[in-house]
């Protein structure tokens, strides 16, 4: 008996190699993922939760000043070395590299060793695994010219980097004296260490850490050491496990490897055993264990350790990285610590501070950036855009809770930082979060623009191609909506991002002449893999959550513009504006010709225009 359809979407899911990205099926076969969706349910839940097991971490944007090279022969002895990774590895008696964790074509995490028993963290591959790393001109060509056999990329510590905690400084607001002593007391351990070798005394240099903690909303000093860290080697996947490495290069065991992660990012003990199940005692008598193997003193030479081996994951299991974070225009960002919550917020005030405040609003799969060409057209219509990522997303914290009023908690403390009191807001999705916002907090909101509003599941009637079968999975197979969201998240890779976006939009011309533009492309496909920096956990908070949420109509809703690309190949305007003007009596809606899915690209001074009130009464 042949196969079916859906049966032979599933052996071919299944029997994709390590080489292979499974998510590009998506884009080959969609009517075969359709199929399985619709007759096995269970069996693709099973696939995509079996490929997570095997997938790489995600996409990676990667700050290279924060990265030293250098190539070695098969032998792991040291053939050349960019003059970082030299002073980085001077101290080292021998100029070689322990190869032994290397996995035959690809990349791993591997380690410089001295005979002391110190080490320094290395990602180790084949020209052809690291390609895309952060490697010197030199180093790349012995590599090319088969004078090395592997890649080695080593993550430097603050003071050996060009800019040192630049980036940090410049997120939270650090004065000098707090940028000093943070580089200090990476490198120290401690704070009075950090204080001497920066010439002042124990109490002033405490205060400088206390002061940069609280800019930073840490609480404890191996926290901040650890965020310092991960912001100055870009954004990366917030998921990496190292416990695997922990066990190899130092030998712990499976018990202390996860201590020492869980303790490296941010924990106290109490929490420690609270999260792992096991009591305080365990804990504190294993951490003095792995202090002695490790050879470290405090935990903030632990969370030190372990930042530099996450940094070096970061490339080694990458599933596309992109080193144009340094080079490309700086963006105004920002890591606001939550108030009275945990996490923090990232957004960028794109300026300029005279223009109409606009919350810009992403979708479930993208995030907080936007092409350089929407930013410049809405501020030449006088407005001032303010983008964020939502809870999950790109640099924001997960956070438990109601999600949506998490959402709204976030928009209202930038706009507290920001000292704007009132905002208008721009939906690009996140309709719900308007919409509750709308009614919530009616004295901090002026005017918005919804572009292309999702309608309620029942009302869906595009429920066909790739889009659509994603949407039957959200809004009736909730169990797969996690294993998808994973899948999703570690297989984005840029490439197969482009062809799935290109896809998506592919039967409205308007947006494929948009995407033409090499510059929105790029931009948009930044954007999802933003997306995916957290595991997909935005995606999945938004899919539990926004398409079943009960909506509190508006009194008045005359502030709040509808516009919808007549080419939308997503949601149909005749499904969602009628339930949502319904919702808000007396908003103005308008179905624009010549405009898709791209709308705010396509057409931004229709949106200013709206956003400053005209057409409206």
């Amino acid at each position: 008996m042949p196969l079916s359809r859906a049966q032979r979407f599933l052996e071919r899911f299944r029997a994709t190699g390590d080489a292979d990205n499974p998510l590009d099926m998506l884009h080959e076969d969609s009517e075969g993922f359709g199929a399985v969706l619709a007759e096995a349910p269970e069996a693709l839940a099973e696939a995509l939760l079996h490929d997570a097991d095997r997938a790489p971490a995600g996409p990676a944007f990667v700050n290279p000043r924060a990265y030293a090279s250098a190539a070695c022969d098969a032998d792991g002895t040291i053939v050349i070395a960019d003059p970082a990774f030299a002073a980085w590895a001077a101290p080292l008696n021998r100029g070689r590299a322990e190869l032994g964790a290397l996995r035959a074509g690809r990349a791993s995490v591997s380690y410089l060793l001295e005979d002391k028993g110190k080490f320094i963290a290395v990602a180790a591959a084949p020209l052809a695994a690291a390609r895309h790393w952060p490697l010197a001109a030199e180093v790349r060509r012995a590599l090319e010219r088969g004078q090395a056999e592997y890649a080695l990329v080593a993550h430097l510590p603050p003071t050996l980097q060009p800019r040192g905690l630049a980036t940090a400084a410049r997120l939270f607001g650090f004065s000098a004296r707090e940028v000093s002593m943070a580089e200090a007391l990476v490198r120290g351990g401690d704070v009075r260490e950090a204080a001497r070798m920066e010439g002042i005394g124990y109490e002033t240099g405490r205060d400088a850490i206390k002061s940069a903690m609280a800019k930073a909303g840490c609480h404890r000093q191996g926290e901040f050491v650890a965020l310092c860290l991960q912001i100055e080697s870009g954004e990366q996947p917030g998921d990496l496990s190292i416990e695997p490495v922990l066990r190899d290069i130092f030998g712990l065991s499976e018990r202390q490897a996860r201590i020492a992660d869980t303790i490296a990012r941010g924990l106290t003990r109490e929490e420690c055993a609270l999260r792992l199940g096991l009591s305080i005692n365990i804990v504190k008598s294993e951490l003095k264990a792995i202090f002695a193997q490790c050879e470290l003193q405090s935990v903030v030479q632990l969370t030190t350790l372990v930042g530099h081996i996450q940094a070096v994951a970061a490339l080694a299991e990458a599933t596309d990285i992109d080193l144009s974070v340094a080079t490309r225009g700086a963006e105004p960002l920002r890591l606001l610590p939550r108030r009275d919550r945990s996490g923090r917020i990232a957004f960028a005030d794109h300026g300029p501070r005279e223009g109409i405040p606009l919350i810009c609003l992403h979708t479930a799969t993208t995030g907080r950036h936007l092409p350089a060409k929407a930013i410049a057209a809405l501020q030449a219509g006088g407005i001032r855009p303010i983008t964020l990522d939502r809870p999950g997303f790109g640099l924001t914290s997960m956070i438990e809770g109601d999600y949506l009023d998490h959402n709204m908690r976030d928009i209202l403390e930038i706009l507290d930082a920001l000292g704007i009191e009132r905002t208008c807001i721009l939906a690009r999705g996140g309709t719900m979060v308007l919409a509750h916002f709308a009614v919530q907090h009616a004295d901090r909101f002026d005017r918005a623009v919804v572009l292309n509003p999702e309608p309620p599941p029942r009302a869906d009637g595009r429920l066909t191609g790739l889009q659509g079968h994603v949407k039957r999975l959200v809004y009736s197979r909730p169990g797969l909506v996690a294993p998808l969201a994973t899948h999703l998240s570690r297989r984005a890779s840029a490439r197969t991002v482009e062809r799935l976006v290109l896809q998506v939009v592919g039967g409205s011309q308007a947006d494929r002449a948009t995407l033409a533009d090499r510059d929105i492309l790029a931009a948009y496909v930044r954007s999802t893999q933003q997306s995916a920096m957290q595991g997909g956990a935005g995606f999945l908070a938004i899919a539990r959550c926004e398409p079943h949420d009960t909506v509190r109509p508006l009194a008045d809703g005359s502030r709040i513009t509808i516009l919808c690309g007549a080419e939308d190949t997503m949601y149909a305007a005749t499904d969602s504006v009628p339930y949502w003007q319904g919702l808000w009596p007396g908003s103005r809606a308008e179905i624009v010709p010549g405009t898709g899915r791209m709308l705010l690209f396509q057409r931004p001074d229709l949106v200013a225009a709206a956003l400053r009130g005209e057409g409206q009464g």
